[in-house]
């Protein structure tokens, strides 16, 4: 460990953005402490003044210790959600839904989350209504493409407005250089699939739906829930493995 990710957020202070955090970090600045540290030695004229910074870090301060994570998905970009996974892991709810297409008239078939190391699928037709019961509107809904694909397809689908703070792992990928979606990321990430879904993609989850929608082939079926929460439970790997890289190259 390198110390409190969360406590290492210089953004949440006001005026600090992600060019001045990076900044700061160049010249030795990494913590809410040293933060004021360096303020009472350089005034830098771009950062507010000490008794500003010190108010802010009583307050933040006071949070940390209650514990509060909506103060924190508040105030934090959500780019900088990975910071929260140290301290609130059991607050995170990865995500990802199978479909029968892009198109207007395509739905979800299944859906899997995988929270607090307890994975739960949702298969149309069965109990996908009860999706949204399942997440707690606090917390975190982790996606690889989300923001675009995931929560607006459901939203669509269920007429229903997802409010849940969210992190989008592509968006954190892309900030560090890892391109190319999922399944090439887990690869630059070091990831390896169970042998029988390895070689899947996107493109064949619709045929399997088709296959058990039209002939009840239940294979067809267990192969997609399979492909679908190894999708899922990946997810919480890719988050590790890139806050490893954040974290030992200093690329926050």
């Amino acid at each position: 460990m390198y110390g409190s990710h969360l406590r290492q957020s210089l953004q949440l202070f006001p005026g600090i953005g992600e060019k001045k955090e990076k900044q700061l970090s160049g010249v030795g600045v990494y913590d809410w402490t040293s933060l004021i540290q360096y303020q009472k030695t350089t005034n830098d004229p771009l950062l507010s003044s000490v008794s500003i910074l010190e108010e802010r870090l009583e307050q933040l301060e006071t949070e940390f210790q209650e514990a509060n994570f909506s103060f924190f998905t508040s105030e934090l970009p959500s780019l900088e959600y990975w910071r929260l996974w140290q301290n609130f892991p059991e607050r995170f709810c990865f995500l990802d839904i199978e479909t029968t297409g892009i198109s207007e008239s395509s739905v979800t078939t299944v859906v899997s989350l995988f929270q607090k190391e307890t994975i739960r699928t949702f298969e149309r037709g069965k109990d996908l209504e009860f999706l949204f019961d399942s997440i707690f509107p606090e917390d975190i809904i982790v996606t690889y493409n989300g923001r675009r694909f995931d929560i607006p397809f459901l939203e669509r689908e269920f007429h229903y407005r997802v409010k849940n703070p969210q992190l989008d792992l592509m968006n954190l990928l892309h900030s560090i250089g890892i391109k190319g979606g999922l399944k090439k990321s887990e690869i630059q990430l070091g990831l390896v699939r169970p042998e029988a879904i390895a070689g899947m993609d996107g493109r064949e989850a619709p045929l399997l739906w088709y296959s058990y929608q039209q002939t009840n082939n239940k294979e067809a079926l267990d192969k997609l829930i399979a492909y679908n929460r190894e999708d899922t439970k990946n997810l919480k790997i890719v988050l590790e493995k890139t806050i490893d890289l954040l974290t030992e190259n200093r690329l926050f």
